[in-house]
Order: C-alpha cells, then sequence, then structure tokens
C-alpha cells in the first residue's frame, strides 16, 4: 500500500525529545551549510561587482560609508532617522576594508547559511531530525534565499535574526536557562533593529511567553522579563538615541511617508505591478498648490514631515474606510502572491513561481495537520499573523514576505517526512 497522510509512518519523537544526532546527520548537516554558502557565493560572483552595487540598494552602503567616515547614521535628503540601525552598522565594517563587494557578500552568505542552520534547529526543535534536514536542504537551494542572501539589502540579515529569534523562542518557552532566554531578547532586539516592521511580533511574543511558557507564573513572569530586558535595552538606545537627533522617540522617521504611501487615491496606480514608489510619485505630484506649500515649510524637520504624511495617510483612512478594508485585502493578497512583484522577466517570474507555490501550498498543509500544536508553535503563527497586520496598514512587495518562508519550508518538510520518511529514514538520519 503506499504511504498517504493517512497511512503515517512510526510517530515522530514528543517535542521535548532530543535524538542525539548520529555522525552522518552531522555530516551531512555541515555539507548542507557548506553547500548553502557555496551556491550564494557562486551566484554573486557570476553576476559581478557591477551588479551588486547598481542593483542593490546604494543609499545602505552611503549610510554605512558615512558612519564608517565618522558622520554618524545620517543621509543627505533622509535625516538621521530614515532606516533601522543594524544593516548599514554591518555594513560599516566592510566599508572599513574598503569598498570591495566581497567583503560584503561572504558574510552575508555566512548568514544565508546561519538561517539555514535555523530551518535544522526549528525543524528539529518542532517536529524531529529528520524534519530539520530536510527543512534545512529546502532552505539552503531555495531559489530566492540563493540570490538575495548576498544583495546590497537588508533581507537575508533581517530572516537570520527572526529565524534565529524564533528558534531562541521556541528554546525559553519550556527551558530554564537564563543564557538561552537572554539571547532570545539579543536576537530578537537585533531584528527589530533590521527591520521596523517585526516590532508587533516584539510585544506579541513576549505575550505568548507569559501565557503559554511552561511553569508556573513567576517562572514565566521570570522568562519574559529576561528576554525583555535585552530587547528593551537595544531598542531602548535607538529609540533614545533618535529622541536626541530628531527630538521624537520613533523607531524610523519614515512611519508617516510609509502609511501614506499605502493610503492615498493613487496607491493601486502602479502597486502591486510595479514598485508603490511609482505609485507614490504620482500621488505626490497630485498635491494642491497650498499642500505643496505646507510641506516646503516644513523644511528638513523629517519628524514634522513624518508627522504631516501620518495626518494625510490617517485622513484618507477615515475618508474612505470601505476603500481602506478593501485595499487591505489587496495588499494582502500582494504579499503573498504567487506572482513575483514588482513584475520582472519571465524566467524570474517562472522560478518564484514553481519554488514559492509548491512550499506555500505543503507548508499550509503542515500548520493545518498539526494544528492542535499552535500553542507551541506560537512564533510562527505570530509572525504570520503580525505580518499580515502590518501589510494590510501598510503595504507589502513579495520581497518583503519572503522571512516567512523558512517556516513554510519547516511545515513542507514536516509533510514530506510523513509521505516520505521511510525512504529517508535509510540515509541513517535519527528522527
Amino acid at each position: 500500500m503506499s504511504t498517504t497522510l493517512t497511512t503515517l509512518p512510526a510517530p515522530l519523537p514528543a517535542l521535548r525529545e532530543e535524538p542525539k544526532p548520529s555522525r552522518r546527520t552531522d555530516v551531512l548537516l555541515v555539507s548542507i551549510l557548506l553547500l548553502a554558502v557555496s551556491v550564494r557565493l557562486a551566484w554573486r560572483v557570476h553576476k559581478g561587482g557591477p551588479d551588486f552595487w547598481v542593483n542593490g540598494y546604494s543609499f545602505f552602503y552611503d549610510l554605512a560609508s558615512n558612519v564608517a567616515a565618522g558622520n554618524g547614521l545620517y543621509i543627505e535628503g533622509g535625516g538621521w532617522a530614515m532606516r533601522m540601525p543594524a544593516y548599514p552598522l554591518f555594513l560599516a565594517l566592510t566599508a572599513l576594508v574598503g569598498k570591495n563587494y566581497l567583503w560584503i557578500i561572504i558574510p552575508q552568505a555566512i548568514m544565508g547559511a546561519g538561517t539555514v542552520l535555523c530551518a535544522f534547529l526549528i525543524g528539529r526543535e518542532l517536529f524531529g531530525q529528520t524534519t530539520g534536514i530536510l527543512a534545512s536542504i529546502l532552505t539552503a537551494l531555495y531559489p530566492y534565499y540563493v540570490v538575495h542572501d548576498t544583495a546590497l539589502q537588508e533581507t537575508g540579515m533581517f530572516t537570520f535574526m527572526t529565524a534565529l529569534s524564533v528558534f531562541l523562542l521556541l528554546k525559553a518557552r519550556r527551558g530554564s536557562s537564563l543564557l538561552v532566554w537572554t539571547l532570545a531578547g539579543l536576537a530578537l532586539g537585533a531584528a527589530v533593529l533590521t527591520r521596523q516592521t517585526l516590532a508587533p511580533f516584539g510585544g506579541a511574543a513576549l505575550l505568548w511567553l507569559i501565557l503559554f511558557g511552561e511553569g508556573s507564573r513567576r517562572q514565566r513572569l521570570l522568562r519574559c522579563a529576561a528576554v525583555f530586558l535585552p530587547l528593551s535595552v537595544m531598542v531602548g538606545s535607538w529609540l533614545a538615541r533618535n529622541y536626541r537627533l530628531v527630538g521624537a522617540p520613533v523607531l524610523t522617521s519614515e512611519f508617516g511617508r510609509q502609511l501614506w504611501n499605502a493610503n492615498n487615491a493613487k496607491t493601486f496606480s502602479h502597486y502591486p505591478g510595479e514598485s508603490i514608489d511609482r505609485s507614490a510619485g504620482e500621488a505626490f505630484a497630485a498635491f494642491t498648490p497650498t499642500e505643496r506649500r505646507q510641506l516646503d515649510a516644513l523644511g528638513d524637520n523629517e519628524i514634522r514631515e513624518s508627522d504631516w504624511f501620518l495626518r494625510k495617510g490617517l485622513g484618507y483612512i477615515t475618508d474612505h474606510p470601505l476603500e481602506t478594508l478593501q485595499s487591505g485585502a489587496r495588499k494582502i493578497a500582494a504579499g503573498f502572491s504567487w506572482s513575483f512583484n514588482p513584475t520582472r522577466e519571465p524566467l524570474v517570474q517562472l522560478t518564484y513561481l514553481f519554488s514559492y507555490a509548491p512550499i506555500s501550498i505543503l507548508g499550509s498543509l503542515g500548520m493545518i495537520l498539526t494544528w492542535r500544536q499552535w500553542r507551541e508553535h506560537g512564533p510562527i503563527y505570530l509572525l504570520f499573523l503580525t505580518f499580515t497586520a502590518v501589510t494590510a496598514i501598510f503595504w507589502a512587495h513579495t520581497s518583503h514576505r519572503s522571512y516567512l518562508d523558512i517556516y513554510w519550508m519547516v511545515f513542507a518538510a514536516y509533510v514530506l517526512n510523513r509521505l516520505f520518511g521511510q525512504r529517508v529514514a535509510a540515509w541513517g538520519i535519527a528522527t
């Protein structure tokens, strides 16, 4: 009889069981990590240095160069709090040894392998060793990660730091190690300082630890405090820095502008098929002379400008509640779309479709099959929920969702293990 989801192989280990890895498993995992680094570097070296600089977000390197030159995290036209600091500070370290793209792509490829390792660790923590290995293989060869982990953008770092924080949170929920709790807070803080959209998840993860952590109420509160302390110190330092420099304790001075970008009459004039920047440019061109004078009067004050756009965005939401709800649904659909957006050439579109669609289908199936473990899997569900909420209010292209794909791959690996686990076990991997 063929193996189906209703005729499952032997049960996987319980959540608390962590079988001792076999030597073959160790060798296979190291090989997968080396493969992950190799394919990422091979792709980027094949594309070459000029492509790296031209097709990346060069303003990140401009920020880094200012830091390396001792001028602080500042960029002309963007101000002091335009973007979160983690990725520019990483680039600043590379800028100290010269503007050679190899100094950037090598550590980023290693971070990409770190994401692969996190896929293994999360898969093993939730479903056992074999699922972890399968998840790491999927993550190592996932085309989007292979291409973008070494691009001049923060996506690879953000994906890695978020995955690391998820793994540590899963360990912290039932562990008694102060070190693990502290590391979870540090990783979560680093992830928030890489991309501000993760901030709602940070708060939700702390609440999850209190409600669903193991142990007594006192133990759960202590665990939450140990995670919160390093998180609050890291994020609080950034808020204090911005209060001193721009006059407000903000994560980013782009908050108001991004809300308005996503909530105006022209939002969908180009987005999602084209960049939302084109829609914003059209909306900006439609300003009345009075609006332009108001904006010009703000000068270079990035907080007052953010507040001005914030009022415009909130005004549109208040005046168009039904359209806002419909727009929220369209933005969520764009973020999770099987069609890469902004639209690229056919080969890119097909590669994206035939890699993302299968893992999203199998991953969703895995989530359905394991729904009874929703408390244990809480951080993963919270990531999806907070991304969906932020996207509905603001906006997202498919690239902004890519940091979630690793979790679909973990659940997809669970399904594959249930279907083909006996064959995989023949490799000598402990399950």
